[in-house]
């Protein structure tokens, strides 16, 4: 999944839990990722994910 430049997903939080995300990781309906990005803009992260 492209994200914005100069930003991760530090973790991807299912049912509550962290987990560190992985290649083999797919994402499923409610799951929350934790972005950290030292460039990007909330608007930025918004647009990747619309």
């Amino acid at each position: 999944m492209p994200v914005p430049a100069g930003t991760v997903v530090a973790a991807v939080i299912r049912d509550g839990e962290p987990a560190a995300p992985t290649p083999g990781l797919r994402l499923q309906p409610g799951d929350e990722l934790l972005l950290v990005s030292h460039t990007a803009t909330e608007k930025d992260v918004q647009t990747a994910f619309q």
